[in-house]
């Protein structure tokens, strides 16, 4: 079964074109089998498209044009180098 600390606040997760909530997702998901769970848990994490037990789940993942550092907060990426600063 899914938990509430796998579903992060950056996906959005559709079921059948319809936006469902965390606690909905969970309901749902205390039917997977563990095969299913794992490739639900993957799809999370990559984002896309899956049919399981012909519910069709469309995930959305917020992609943030930052990276995270090693304290896991979101940083700029450095800014490339001018020619200027080679010479």
């Amino acid at each position: 079964m899914l938990s509430k600390q796998s579903i992060r606040k950056e996906h959005v997760i559709l079921l059948n074109r319809v936006k469902m909530s965390k606690d909905e997702i969970i309901e749902i998901s205390k039917d997977f089998n563990e095969n299913e769970e794992g490739r639900f848990r993957k799809m999370l994490q990559q984002g896309g498209t899956i049919t399981i037990q012909g519910k069709k789940f469309q995930i959305l993942k917020d992609l943030k044009d930052f990276a995270r550092n090693s304290k896991g907060e979101y940083e700029a990426p450095a800014n490339p180098h001018r020619n200027e600063d080679w010479e």
